[in-house]
């Protein structure tokens, strides 16, 4: 390693090289370290580096090894836990709870295994190791914890991650300015018992905070998780600043009001010198580049926050239904910088973010935000205090595909259907210039009942938003596809709704490959209605069991039937990637 490394160190030699003689926070992550904007880990290091602080990470750690986390000394600060990008329990298993063969987040399949609940497994150890440091938790994991929630591998509602695991502090949203405060604090020897944007753990709460049931009371009774879900989805909304308790026989969870991030801040995070790439440390130990680091390395986030709140995504429990979008001359300038680098291939493979044609999204009076009820801004009905200006998105797209250096530039995080049939030519510009040949879009069912307990659109805008798309396409003489993402075995769908839907692909003539069996993430409404038995509302819901899940899955894909494989024509969607060359003229 030379003088010069630009990453952040995860060696003793990294550290001997900064002349650091001890360290002041210690990052550990159930991911390899690749240096992304699109990895938490890193930002929150690159965020605390530039402020100066200085910062180390430990990678996929042996939690068993309790001396081996030692080996770049006490952080004189804190030791901050993440369990990774995504929920552990997702990253090991399947929907149907076989565990995965790969980790795409792995350098290599000789890493040490990401622990099941990595975020109190890493905390146990990281307490272990480091008695009186304080432990933050932080991540996708811990931030969906932070209330009671219903565990999917253990098969139980579960308590709040702080009062397993005793941590200090937990971190949801948007982290890096409260972990800024943190460190600030604990520099201070001040307490942390009033962060926004944190949940901590105390003996009572006498600061009129909004309560959520009690965690036996919704033991006794597990239509309460539906109830308690309610109300943080409210509570939760775009510009309101609500602060949740919730009791237990060791204390009382405490809940501050979320910490909104600003378009400034997220301009100067994407101006920090990330490396797009792994760790020289695993090219060292002759290991593969980390998968999940490919598809993202040529892309750019254009903003958080997704206005959509899905039943079953836990984005808006985690960043929240307001859209913070960066700034286009800081897009921009993020392009051009990607375009000099030597190892750019040309293409820019996504600008984008939970939601790409959400850019710029504002809502126009934010009075009417802090009053509304609603649990998503696009469904029923877009909302008429939510403007999002799809011409506005185009333009940054047409100005970025004109920078020197970039040949193409496709949108491939998916775009919300819904939003896209309100401006006609967004739709034509998105498939005549910046689709690859195949664009993802979620419809996730047909069945009018399931759309609604998915808070989903109804299937009719997904077919106007195909035959625009498909019509805009054929008048380029472009042979392209949508690529429509369906979930199998929703809370709510009967039989009867699984055989229409089926019905209505086998009209079509098409099979999907893009099927995924529902998988109750916790902090979502979908995996409180699915552990309760019932719909938000508190009635009676049809919950699919292993059995007709499985079957539902086999009758989208085109398992569960006898019948001619279907052919692709360009008059209707794709179910899996065509032959030809994607985007090739006829």
């Amino acid at each position: 390693m030379t003088p010069s490394s630009p990453f952040l160190p995860m060696t003793r030699e990294e550290l001997r090289v900064r002349n650091w003689d001890e360290i002041d926070v210690l990052l550990i992550t159930g991911d390899d370290y690749f240096d992304s904007p699109t990895h938490g880990v890193a930002v929150i290091g690159r965020v605390m580096e530039a402020d100066g602080y200085r910062v180390a990470i430990m990678a996929r750690p042996d939690w068993t090894d309790i001396e081996s986390l030692k080996q770049l000394g006490t952080p004189k600060l804190f030791v901050g836990i993440s369990a990774g990008a995504v929920d552990s329990t997702l990253n090991n298993y399947t929907a149907d709870l076989a565990p995965r063969k790969i980790d795409v987040y792995a350098a290599s399949e000789k890493s040490q295994r990401r622990p099941n609940f990595a975020t109190a497994v890493y905390c146990g150890a990281a307490k272990s190791a480091f008695p009186g440091v304080p432990v933050v938790l932080g991540g996708v994991e811990a931030s969906t914890r932070r209330f009671a929630y219903y565990d999917y591998l253990k098969k139980a509602i579960r308590r709040s991650v702080l009062v397993d695991t005793r941590a200090d502090i937990l971190v949801f949203g948007s982290g890096e300015a409260t972990v800024l405060e943190i460190a600030g604090r604990l520099a201070r020897n001040e307490p942390l018992d009033d962060i926004h944007g944190t949940a901590i753990l105390r003996r009572t709460d006498d600061h009129g905070s909004v309560a959520l049931p009690a965690f036996n009371a919704i033991m006794s009774n597990k239509s309460l998780l539906v109830h308690q879900t309610r109300i943080l989805e409210e509570g939760l909304g775009p510009h309101k600043s609500t602060r949740f308790a919730q009791q237990y026989d060791e204390g009382v969870v405490i809940c501050h009001p979320p910490r909104p991030i600003t378009s400034e801040c997220l301009d100067k995070i994407h101006a920090l010198p990330f490396q797009r790439t792994s760790h020289p440390l695993y090219v060292k130990q002759n290991q593969k580049e980390i998968q999940a680091s490919l598809p993202v390395r040529w892309s750019v986030i254009a903003q958080r926050g997704c206005p959509g709140g899905c039943s079953f995504c836990a984005l808006a429990y985690h960043q929240g239904r307001e859209v913070v979008s960066r700034s286009e001359r800081s897009i921009l300038e993020e392009l051009a910088h990607l375009a000099k680098d030597r190892r750019f291939p040309g293409t820019i493979t996504d600008i984008g973010g939970p939601t790409a044609n959400t850019w710029g999204a504002r809502y126009v009076n934010v009075e009417k935000c802090r009053k509304c009820k609603r649990a998503s801004c696009l469904v029923p009905r877009i909302c008429t205090n939510l403007d999002v200006p799809q011409e506005r998105f185009v333009q940054l797209l047409t100005k970025a595909r004109r920078l020197p250096g970039i040949k193409h530039l496709y949108i491939a995080s998916g775009i919300r259907h819904d939003l896209a049939l309100t401006s006609p030519s967004f739709i034509t510009l998105l498939a005549q210039s910046f689709t690859g040949g195949h664009l993802k879009v979620a419809p996730e069912h047909t069945s009018p009942p399931v759309l609604g307990h998915m808070r989903k659109p109804a299937i009719e805008q997904f077919e106007a938003f195909e035959r625009a798309f498909l019509n805009a396409s054929r008048r380029k003489g472009l042979e392209q596809y949508l690529v429509p993402y369906f979930i199998a075995g929703f809370p709510g769908c009967t039989p009867d709704a699984a055989n229409n839907t089926n019905a209505w692909l086998r009209q079509r003539n098409q099979r999907l490959q893009q099927v995924q069996n529902f998988i109750p993430l916790p902090g979502t409404m979908a995996a409180a209605m699915y552990a309760a038995g019932v719909d938000e509302l508190g009635n009676a819901m049809y919950i699919p069991d292993a059995r007709e899940r499985k079957r539902q899955k086999n009758l989208l894909t085109g398992r569960g039937q006898q019948r001619e494989k279907p052919t692709l024509s360009r008059t209707h969607s794709a179910g899996h990637h065509h032959k030809r060359f994607p985007g090739r003229k006829r």
